[in-house]
């Protein structure tokens, strides 16, 4: 054990004390902060210029009007008049000598509004669209009588929905933010520790180094304590960005929680949730050490840990299908494939489509994989420590299990 600690305490201390390490590790979040910043700026100074541009403004306006509902009086007010001759008045557009032409439909609830204008820009476009449908809506407007009608035609009601579980009323979208927070906690965490898992099991070799670390600890012990190393520089990583970003929601959600309901947090899930994290961190650690011990040089690397990378996060791509669908086989494919299993089941764990027994199939997989691949990460690099040349192969993971002989160098 004493061992052990020593080996986690050298790996981390010499990551962390790095200033390269906390370069990187303060850049993102800094840059994201002052992006957001300056991003916040420049929509507080747009934002009335761009909705204005995709708003109804007067415009001057010839139309057509095959509906018989368009009122002359409201559309003479927006800008327009009838127009004597359609086809000039298309013509006169497309020469930028009127700036829009509108030809209502006979059915405007079935067929579209005809507009043609001068272009604006892509964003002022939208203008044309809202005059059209502000000239209709209030001329259709204008010719109820019953003032409560108007007022549901220009502004149509809200509605409050409260579903039940089980006698008591269900949570809102906010409970799904807690779980849901252990998914970007994993994607953090295994976006951050693929290239370090990989380079710190690589490096030894590739130094050849490797031989003489190991007279001192054992294989499994030089492995194990280098995945703890990096899981806690992991977790320092992901708390520089954890602590903002808890605080931005904490002031965030009550300025929602009016909308969506308020947060609800479910032990059950939470705990699930937890439990899906870690052994999900395990499994991915896992198999970026075995991508490590099974290649000679870090070059040699860059493809197969894209490869085990892209085999941990794909689920994202399919989060939607999974979650809507829980019962189809591609969900369960999702749910039970074991790279697949920490994201898919931490998602449908957030959305509450995960069942218990569910839960508890995917819990006890991500943790026995786990255990299985870190396994066969310290087998690779116990047989393939003093093979400085070449990558491991099937072939010859096959000649060691039948001889049990460890390569020697070259």
């Amino acid at each position: 054990m004493s061992r052990l600690g020593t080996v986690v305490r050298f790996e981390f201390v010499r990551a962390v004390k790095k200033p390269a390490f906390w370069i990187g590790t303060l850049a993102l979040p800094l840059v994201v902060v002052v992006v957001s910043l300056l991003v916040g700026i420049g929509q507080a100074a747009g934002t009335d210029s761009a909705v204005s541009s995709g708003s109804a403004a007067k415009t001057p306006f010839h139309y057509v009007d095959h509906s018989g509902l368009v009122s002359e009086r409201i559309a003479a007010k927006w800008g327009g008049s009838p127009s004597e001759d359609p086809a000039a008045d298309r013509a006169a557009v497309r020469s930028g000598h009127l700036d829009a032409f509108i030809e209502f439909p006979a059915e405007p609830s079935g067929s579209a509004v005809t507009v043609l204008g001068a272009d604006r820009g892509l964003f002022a476009n939208n203008g044309y669209a809202a005059l059209a449908e502000r000239v209709l809506g209030q001329s259709v407007a204008a010719g109820v009588d019953d003032a409560e009608a108007v007022r549901i035609l220009r502004s149509p009601p809200t509605t409050d929905v409260t579903t039940y579980v089980d006698g008591r009323v269900a949570p809102g979208w906010l409970s799904v933010v807690p779980p849901l927070l252990y998914v970007a906690a994993f994607f953090g965490l295994v976006v951050l520790l693929a290239a370090r898992m990989v380079t710190v099991v690589v490096e030894e070799k590739e130094n050849r180094i490797s031989e003489m670390i190991l007279t001192t600890v054992t294989a499994g012990t030089l492995i194990r304590g280098k995945v703890v190393a990096m899981l806690l520089v992991g977790l320092v990583q992901v708390g520089v960005f954890l602590v903002p970003g808890l605080v931005s929601l904490a002031v965030v959600l009550p300025l929602v929680a009016g909308r969506v309901g308020p947060l609800a947090v479910d032990p059950w899930r939470m705990v699930a949730g937890a439990l899906l994290l870690v052994g999900g961190v395990l499994l991915a650690s896992a198999l970026f050490v075995a991508v490590g011990a099974a290649v000679p040089t870090i070059k040699d690397a860059s493809t197969l840990q894209s490869a085990a990378l892209f085999a941990v996060i794909i689920p994202l791509y399919a989060a939607f299908f999974v979650t809507t669908t829980p019962s189809s086989p591609v969900a369960a494919f999702f749910t039970y494939f074991p790279t697949f299993t920490p994201v898919t089941a931490m998602v449908r764990n957030a959305v509450g489509s995960l069942s218990v027994l569910e839960t508890v199939v995917c819990v006890v997989e991500v943790f026995v994989v786990a255990a299985l691949l870190l396994w066969f990460a310290e087998y690779l690099f116990r047989h393939s420590v003093a093979q400085y040349g070449s990558k491991v192969t099937l072939r010859q993971i096959a000649a060691w299990r039948r001889t049990g002989s460890v390569p020697r160098s070259r």
